[in-house]
């Protein structure tokens, strides 16, 4: 019988200056066609939410995944130039259940 992977939960935040933004730039496209879940499944990863930081140029993403890498892999094309941060989360429940917010299992 074949193990099941473990899916864990990330946080990924994909900042870019306002001369780099993708919208401006007429890279929106491509940005909306990448950040699907089409796309994502492609990459193994599950988008749970998405949103731009009003006027920040910033990109939140929650996202399910075996691993970091595979989260990385999927948003290393994002277009323009940017800094892009993934870290493991977790829920708050499972934060309660563990009686600590320290570092996700």
């Amino acid at each position: 019988m074949a193990e099941e992977a473990h899916i864990a939960l990330f946080v990924a935040q994909y900042r870019h200056s306002p001369e780099d933004c993708p919208a401006r730039l007429g890279w929106g496209e491509l940005l909306l066609s990448h950040i699907s879940t089409a796309t994502a499944a492609r990459y193994s990863v599950t988008i749970e939410a998405e949103a731009f930081i009003d006027a920040q140029h910033v990109l939140l993403l929650v996202v399910e995944a075996a691993s970091l890498e595979a989260v990385e892999r999927f948003l290393a094309v994002l277009p323009g130039s940017g800094d892009l941060t993934v870290l493991r989360a977790c829920t708050a429940e499972e934060a309660v259940e563990r009686g600590t917010c320290g570092p996700c299992a």
